[in-house]
């Protein structure tokens, strides 16, 4: 039986964060972290395997959270109501879903970023 892969999902609202948790479940391992800090304690500990992460959050985004995702070579999924503002904020390119969003656009984007990520590894 293979592994589930592990997601990170960096997210302040909470009913977002359930919904997408419950949409991730069936073929993913999930954690969710409320703050940027916690997403960076969770990061450094490892097992991390893709982050979706809320471009506004409470106290502000770590300047340390992308650049430990990009060295640990995990993908990261940028989700937010601004689109301009993931473009002017966020650096290099990355996926991005768009809120509010359906559920089977987060879950092709987040298979396509896992499968990206296999590919790459094998």
């Amino acid at each position: 039986m293979a592994c589930k892969s592990h997601i990170l999902v960096v997210e302040d609202d909470r009913l977002v964060s359930e919904i997408v948790d419950a949409a991730l479940s069936d073929d993913y391992d999930t954690t969710v972290v409320e703050t940027s800090a916690d997403a960076l304690g969770r990061l450094q500990g490892g097992g991390i395997d893709l982050m979706l992460l809320d471009c506004s959050l409470p106290g502000g985004m770590d300047a340390r959270l992308l650049p430990l995702a990009d060295r640990s070579g995990v993908p990261v999924i940028l989700m937010s109501g601004d689109p301009a503002r993931v473009k002017t904020e966020f650096g290099q390119p990355r996926p991005f879903v768009q809120k509010p969003f359906s559920l089977a656009a987060l879950l092709n984007t987040v298979g396509q970023a896992i499968d990206r990520k296999s590919d790459a590894a094998a």
